[in-house]
C-alpha cells in the first residue's frame, strides 16, 4: 500500500495526545467487475474496495496508538448492487469486515446507501443498530436514553446524532438527506414530494434529467438529485448541540457525507442548502472541523469563520496497490492526520 503522504509519527511528538480515530468514506463496495464514473474519466474498483477496507481496518487495529473509534463517512456499498439485487448481501460483506474493527465506528448516510436502501430499511440494518446507543439523543431536550441504538432508528428513522470521545470534545453526525428523493419506497410522501419540489424549483430546466448538472453554472450545479439538504428541525438540533458544546468549552468536529464549502470539493458535489447549514456553525467559535466524503478526489479548504472543511477522498477510486483512509491524532491544540495512499498527511491546528 502506498503511504506517500505519511505522517513519520516517530519525529512527531506524542506527548500530550488525547486520543485517536480513523475515517474512510467511499467504500462503495460490489461483487462486480471494475466500471467507470459517470463522466467516464475514473475507474472504480468496486470488488476490490472491501479488501482497501480491510487493509485499513487492520492498520487502526495493530497501530501503536489505538484508534477509539472510527468514521465512516457514507456510501458504503455501490449502487450497482441494486440493479444486480445484491444490495443486502453486499452490506453483509461490508458489515463482516467491519466487525473486526477492535473500536466503535460511528457512520453517517450518503446517497449510494440510498440507492440500495430506503431509509427505513437502512434503520433495520446491522449499519446503523451497531452504532454505539451512548452517542444518540431522542430530541434537542434529552441527554442520553435508555432504548438500544436499533430501537432508536427504527422508532424515528433519524440519521444525525452526537457524541463526545473525551473530555472537551464532542463529534456532530449530520444527515445531509435529511430532505431527498433518495431513499423513499413511495414518491407520494410528503417528504419526497417536498424534496422533488425544491429540487425542481431550484434547476433552470427543472423537469430534464435531475441527475444532470448540465445547464447549471458554478454553485447551481448543486442541484442535482444525489445531493441533498439538511432540514429546519436539523439545523435547530443542531445550534442546540452547537451552543451547548459552546457553553461547556468543548472542541466540536461535525461530519457527514456532502461537503459544505465550494473551496473543499467540486460545485457538483455541494450540499443543497449548506449556505443554511454553514449559517448555524458561524454563529460558534467552538468548531474545529468538518469532514465528509462523496467528492471522490477529495480536497481540504478553511472557510472564513476558521473552519476547516476536509473531503476525504473515496476508496472506491484508489488504484491498485493504493487506498484512502486516514487516522488522526488529538492534542489539545491540534489534530495530526496520518494520511494512507490517496489521503494526505495534514497537521491542522485550532
Amino acid at each position: 500500500m502506498s503511504n506517500d503522504h505519511h505522517l513519520n509519527t516517530s519525529t512527531s511528538s506524542l506527548q500530550g495526545r488525547l486520543f485517536s480515530f480513523g475515517a474512510v468514506t467511499d467504500v462503495q463496495y460490489a461483487d462486480c467487475d471494475n466500471g467507470q464514473n459517470f463522466h467516464k474519466t475514473k475507474w472504480r474498483y468496486y470488488r476490490n474496495s472491501i479488501n482497501l477496507l480491510s487493509e485499513a481496518i487492520l492498520f487502526w487495529n495493530k497501530r501503536d496508538q489505538r484508534v477509539s473509534f472510527v468514521l465512516q463517512l457514507g456510501d458504503i456499498v455501490d449502487g450497482v448492487n441494486r440493479r444486480t439485487k445484491a444490495s443486502q448481501s453486499a452490506l453483509n460483506e461490508t458489515v463482516a469486515v467491519l466487525d473486526k474493527l477492535s473500536a466503535p465506528c460511528y457512520h453517517t448516510v450518503g446517497n449510494h446507501d440510498l440507492y440500495n436502501f430506503t431509509r427505513t430499511e437502512l434503520a433495520h440494518s446491522r449499519l446503523f443498530s451497531l452504532t454505539p446507543d451512548k452517542s444518540l439523543q431522542q430530541d434537542t431536550n434529552s441527554s442520553q436514553i435508555g432504548m438500544n441504538g436499533a430501537d432508536l432508528w427504527w422508532e424515528t428513522n433519524r440519521f444525525y446524532y452526537s457524541f463526545e470521545p473525551a473530555a472537551g470534545f464532542k463529534f456532530i453526525a449530520l444527515d445531509c438527506y435529511d430532505i431527498s428523493m433518495l431513499g423513499h419506497d413511495d414518491p407520494h410522501t410528503a417528504d419526497f414530494i417536498k424534496a422533488e419540489k425544491f429540487l425542481k424549483s431550484n434547476r433552470p430546466l427543472g423537469e430534464d434529467d435531475l441527475n444532470s448538472p448540465e445547464g447549471m453554472y458554478g454553485l447551481e450545479r448543486r442541484f442535482v438529485k444525489y445531493n441533498g439538504a439538511v432540514g429546519k428541525k436539523q439545523l435547530q438540533w443542531l445550534q442546540h448541540e452547537l451552543r451547548g458544546a459552546a457553553e461547556n468549552g468543548q472542541r466540536v468536529v461535525v461530519f457527514g457525507h456532502i461537503p459544505m464549502f465550494a473551496g473543499s470539493a467540486d460545485d457538483q458535489a455541494i450540499c443543497w442548502n449548506y449556505a443554511d447549514v454553514l449559517g448555524v456553525m458561524h454563529q460558534f467559535d467552538c468548531i474545529v472541523m468538518y469532514l465528509c466524503g462523496h467528492d471522490h478526489p477529495g480536497g481540504f479548504s478553511t472557510d472564513s469563520h476558521g473552519i476547516h472543511h476536509y473531503t476525504f477522498p473515496g476508496v472506491i477510486e484508489s488504484l491498485p496497490g493504493s487506498n484512502a483512509f486516514g487516522t488522526f491524532d488529538v492534542y489539545s491544540d491540534r489534530m495530526e492526520l496520518e494520511g494512507m495512499g490517496d489521503v494526505p498527511s495534514k497537521v491542522v491546528h485550532f
